[in-house]
């Protein structure tokens, strides 16, 4: 994430408010969380209530994703994975760029195109699992858990590589990365046989960013 002190961030599939929360503590001046799922965004807006940090929560869906004001980040965390197929996943991508002010940053949160599925029988360790289900045509159906407060479970896809670079591309976004795999807390990556070592390894997302110009 850039610098978020006094900015306006946008966050999308927001769930329960997870990131919503941590944005806003790390400085953002405005939040504003949307989901498609009414039940996450009852969690979220109890939560503000109970913990008020000035957050605005709304639903929606990310396919279909008004222009709800001029964000410096808009951040699509786990959104991607939701999309039914290519054209969606454009259009998602598409309509989150939409909200961005010149100069702002995307930073998308994706399903990792080069999972190894036969090792992701790590994962319980680190807070989650990943069940593979039937695939949907060519694209893996999955199903993770998360072990969080509250309690986080959907389906997604793993979209293959590239997807995600020409959809932000064809957003008109520019300097588009794919950042490395670090664990937490590790600015320079991790020892080989650190804790983290096996997720960083096979890591069941990739972390993405994009400017508008």
């Amino acid at each position: 994430m850039p610098d978020l002190t006094g900015k306006r961030v946008l966050d999308v599939a927001c769930g329960a408010g997870f990131y919503s929360r941590i944005f806003k503590r790390l400085g953002a001046e405005t939040v504003v969380g949307i989901d498609i799922e009414s039940s996450m965004v009852d969690v979220a807006r109890q939560i503000e209530t109970e913990q008020p940090l000035g957050i605005t929560y709304e639903v929606g869906d990310a396919a279909e994703l008004p222009v709800l004001g001029a964000f410096d980040v808009v951040a699509p965390i786990w959104a991607f994975v939701h999309a039914k197929d290519s054209g969606e996943y454009h259009e998602m991508v598409s309509r989150c760029a939409a909200n961005l002010v010149s100069g702002g940053t995307m930073v998308a949160l994706c399903s990792n195109p080069d999972i190894d599925l036969d090792k992701m029988s790590v994962y319980p360790r680190y807070g989650l699992s990943i069940t593979p289900k039937e695939k949907h045509g060519d694209r893996q159906v999955i199903h993770i858990e998360m072990d969080v407060e509250p309690h986080v479970g959907f389906d997604g896809f793993f979209w293959p590589a590239g997807t995600t670079e020409e959809a932000m591309e064809k957003a008109g976004l520019v300097d588009v990365r794919r950042l490395p795999n670090r664990a937490p807390g590790h600015e320079a990556g991790l020892s080989e046989k650190g804790y983290w070592a096996d997720f960083v390894a096979n890591p069941p997302f990739a972390l993405y960013t994009a400017t508008k110009p």
